[in-house]
């Protein structure tokens, strides 16, 4: 039988590996849109897009795609002393795990937009 205490450690466990989540890799420039988190976004909003592999991974995940929790967390990527943060709102397939996406205005914090990616940065969900 599950105790108050142990139901409540174990959602404090799920809470800190779902933002310990975090990686090196590509940063791409992505067009928002619909995104399956539900939210319409404009290029000119700081959002974020996580590789299908981590979306679907995430903590709590399931089959509806507007249900996952990463969808109430942000993703912050750094490089080269410069720490950007915006809220996930959609998945990318067919990249890398370890890539991670931005909408225009977020990407051109650390690079031109027509640049298409920003290689070695690290990323942490938040």
């Amino acid at each position: 039988m599950k105790t108050a205490a142990t139901s409540v450690l174990s959602l404090g466990l799920l809470i800190a590996s779902a933002a310990a989540q975090s990686g090196a890799g590509t940063l791409f420039n992505f067009v928002p849109g619909l995104g399956a988190c539900g939210f319409t976004n404009t290029s000119d909003q700081f959002v974020a897009s996580v590789s299908n592999t981590t979306f679907h991974s995430f903590p709590g995940a399931g089959a509806n795609p507007n249900a996952n929790p990463i969808c109430t967390h942000n993703l912050t990527v750094s490089f080269n002393g410069t720490n950007v943060t915006a809220q996930i709102v959609d998945f990318a397939v067919g990249v890398p795990a370890e890539n991670v996406g931005f909408s225009p205005a977020a990407f051109s914090e650390f690079a031109d937009t027509s640049q298409g990616i920003v290689q070695n940065v690290t990323w942490v969900i938040s």
